[in-house]
């Protein structure tokens, strides 16, 4: 019969451990979290399943190749961001407490009594009639919305645009498109393609060059055709509109000085931002969708009003057909404020 003994390390034989390495490996739990953010990364459309992917030293050849095709598959289903290469230090916004500080400014100067209770606050882009993107504070309360432009560098506000609720008849949720015929989607393209031409024949060398391990970098064919195929925003955002469903004429809308009645939002690029903290729902102040979600529910929870809301689900078209204006200003964020070199605005 046999029974279960107790060894001890002199049961075993003599080993001689001279210049070995203790290693603590992974988890089998831990690699396959890696690997599931990886690829909700690469569904989600952010950066983050790509910056991931690309930190991760650990990767072989083969695992690489496959990498690169999920990549190539996923690249024009990912947010179009002008900002994604930027440090996240750049945004003054960035700094800690200074949105809740600046929220709390506004909330004292603007809110009265007629506006009824605080419902919250966001940090978004507000995207004009023109196509070019603005930080704004947007503050929500159960009877008015306002549109903030607030100065986080001298911590004044600047300008502000308030619109009750009640007059609100359209809220539109969906990705942000262009026309067919617009010109837009083939620059972004076009400047994608040259991009990656940039980066794959000068900074893709250099690095190969620097680094201890270059069979680690991912490389991709910059003179690939993909990379100057049309690229659309592939980002959600809303639209609140108060028209009465009257479209507006050609010279109303093309006029820069009208004021147009209705104003969209997307999330702000803090939001997509791979080095920002995700605990304790920290993005969503930055976030479209949680904005909206607030939104649709206290618009709807308007009793008296003369018109009911309409909540449409569906592609919310930006009419910008040439945009070299918007794609300069967009590219460059000017609308939000950042340091640049010595200068900041």
């Amino acid at each position: 019969m046999m029974t279960n003994e107790l060894k001890s390390l002199e049961d075993f034989p003599d080993m001689d451990f001279t210049n070995s390495t203790l290693r603590i490996g992974e988890s089998v739990g831990e690699k396959n979290s890696k690997t599931s953010n990886v690829n909700s990364g690469l569904n989600s459309g952010t950066w983050n399943g790509q910056s991931s992917m690309e930190s991760d030293g650990t990767h072989t050849a083969a695992n690489n190749a496959v990498n690169i095709t999920a990549l190539e598959k996923s690249r024009h289903d990912t947010a179009l961001v002008p900002w994604w290469g930027d440090n996240v230090e750049d945004f003054f916004t960035n700094r800690k407490g200074l949105i809740e500080s600046a929220i709390e400014d506004c909330k004292n100067v603007l809110i009265g009594s007629s506006d009824g209770d605080f419902v919250g606050a966001w940090l978004l882009t507000q995207i004009s009639s023109w196509d070019t993107e603005k930080e704004r504070l947007v503050l929500l309360t159960t009877r008015s919305i306002f549109t903030v432009k607030y100065d986080f560098i001298a911590l004044k506000l600047l300008e502000h645009v308030k619109v009750e609720l009640e007059k609100i008849d359209t809220v539109i949720i969906g990705r942000l498109i262009y026309p067919q015929s617009s010109l837009v989607p083939r620059i972004n393209g076009f400047i994608d393609g040259v991009s990656a031409v940039v980066k794959g024949c000068v900074l893709q060398p250099l690095q190969e060059r620097l680094t201890s391990s270059p069979q680690n970098i991912v490389k991709i064919n910059p003179f690939e055709s993909a990379n100057f195929e049309p690229r659309s925003r592939n980002i959600n955002g809303v639209r609140a509109m108060w028209n009465n469903g009257q479209p507006l004429s050609a010279v109303k809308k093309w006029n820069p000085f009208t004021k147009i009645p209705w104003t969209t939002f997307t999330s702000h690029p803090l939001s997509y931002h791979k080095m920002w903290p995700t605990a304790d729902n920290a993005r969503d102040i930055f976030s479209v969708d949680n904005f909206t979600e607030k939104l649709v529910e206290t618009v709807e929870a308007i009793t008296l009003r003369p018109n009911p809301c309409n909540i449409e689900r569906e592609s919310i078209l930006l009419e910008n057909y040439i945009g070299l204006g918007s794609l300069i200003h967009n590219k460059n964020a000017l609308g939000f404020f950042k340091v640049r070199g010595k200068f900041s605005f």
